[in-house]
């Protein structure tokens, strides 16, 4: 590895200022780069603590001293195309993510490593959960809320590194290798950053770049674009929602299990792929007892209470349509009212929510607008659904008092007009529901 003196890292949210602790171990000049005044950041005492003040800039400051750098360290939401990396970008300062730099610490640890549109979180859970309850020792991070370099700062030793990966970080991985990789499934999502699908999941398709015939890819065919991956030559596993193999479906019993829907029969399976192929002993019957045991993950479709007839669910990690219309599935088979929570930060002008939508049409009984969104979704769906427009949570639980059935918050956006991110909106939501209703 090439001596790297002078370290940017552009983006000051969880992982970057984990990167900024290792940059801190591991290099001589590493410098905090953010958004606005240091003085505004959130947590500044806290960066004051690893880097101290002299080296916090913000990214007007610093735009001018990029192309000075051995190597940047970008942030998920920030693109190689952004204005203060031009130079840097033009001179060939490489640009890695936050998964790149903890990978070059701890790449004698196997990856597991989880994309795709949606599920990845519950998926990537379940996998860490249940290699855990089989007596491995794993470390769950990446996308999922724990950044990566944690690990390459704490110089634990475990089994398995179980790490959920964006496109926005797979753009700049360069030696991140996964032995076993998964993407779950592809379909339309951030048009803010890709002008066109292909193109989010062919950053989706990085994930294999270092993948060789000795490594296996579990390919969901929710996912239009798999013949671009059809000659690669790790070795593939394919499995669809929905249409689960009948001999895995026979073999369990899912009516015990307390995450619902055939989202998660699918999320189930390709953990036990994941499992299978490592060879977990004694599978089948672990399985069954994780199946049963397994609680969900927090904001995706997580039951939150039921007060006088109305059963709340926080399903707040919903950014898009798919997200929004496989939580609706999930209660087909109830025969309770279904009121939807839509709504958030617009992507795209051009975006459109009611195609895919509309075929649930006899499923909801009613929708609440909120968000930036409130007025614009309002006037796409009515003419077609019954909506209410809102606005903010709490007006849409003054709304649904007296109401029976089942009330679910998809918003099927970001949460980026009224929240910090959408752990914050689900946290905000279930405070909420409790004030409100109890």
């Amino acid at each position: 590895m090439n001596k790297i003196n002078k370290v940017a890292i552009f983006g000051m949210g969880k992982s970057g200022k984990s990167a900024l602790k290792l940059a801190k171990k591991h290099r001589q000049d590493f410098y905090a780069v953010n958004k606005g005044d240091p003085k505004t950041w959130w947590e500044e005492e806290n960066l004051k603590d690893i880097c101290g003040t002299c080296a916090c800039s913000s990214e007007e400051e610093f735009s001018g001293h990029f192309d000075k750098m051995d190597e940047i360290i970008i942030s998920p939401g920030i693109p190689t195309t952004h204005p203060a990396l031009k130079k840097a970008v033009e001179k060939g300062v490489p640009i890695i993510s936050e998964i790149e730099y903890a990978y070059r610490y701890v790449k004698d640890i196997p990856v597991i490593a989880i994309t795709g549109t949606n599920g990845k979180t519950t998926t990537t859970t379940m996998i860490a959960e249940a290699l855990t309850l089989s007596g491995k020792k794993v470390f769950c991070g990446g996308n999922i809320g724990v950044p990566y370099c944690d690990l390459a700062l704490s110089e634990e030793k475990v089994d398995f590194s179980v790490i959920e990966v964006s496109s926005f970080q797979l753009e700049t991985i360069k030696d991140f290798h996964p032995r076993i990789g998964l993407i779950l499934n592809i379909s339309p999502n951030h048009s803010e950053r890709y002008d066109e699908v292909i193109d989010y999941a062919r950053a989706k398709f990085r994930l294999l770049n270092n993948m060789t015939a000795q490594d296996h890819v579990i390919l969901g065919t929710e996912n239009p674009y798999l013949d671009e991956v059809k000659n690669h030559p790790a070795q593939k596993s394919y499995f669809s929602k929905g249409s689960l193999p009948e001999s895995f479906k026979k073999q369990f019993d899912f009516s015990k299990s307390r995450v619902k829907g055939e989202h998660n029969e699918a999320n189930f399976f390709a953990t036990y792929e994941v499992l299978r192929l490592l060879g977990v002993d004694n599978l089948d019957s672990f399985f069954q007892k994780f199946i049963e045991s397994f609680s969900g993950v927090a904001h995706r479709l997580e039951f939150v209470l039921e007060k006088d007839g109305l059963s709340v669910y926080n399903d707040a990690k919903s950014t898009n349509a798919l997200a929004t219309t496989t939580a609706i599935k999930a209660f087909k088979e109830s025969k309770s009212p279904l009121y939807l929570i839509l709504g958030g930060k617009l992507r795209n002008e051009s975006d459109k929510f009611l195609p895919d939508l509309l075929p649930y049409k006899d499923m909801v009984h009613k929708i609440f607008t909120i968000g930036e969104v409130t007025e614009r979704l309002y006037l796409e769906l009515r003419d077609h659904f019954d909506v209410e427009k809102a606005g903010d949570l709490k007006t849409v639980f003054q709304k649904v008092k007296g109401l029976e059935g089942n009330l679910v918050f998809s918003p099927g956006f970001p949460s980026f007009d009224q929240f910090k991110n959408y752990v914050d909106r689900g946290e905000k939501f279930k405070i909420c529901a409790k004030e409100s209703l109890l």
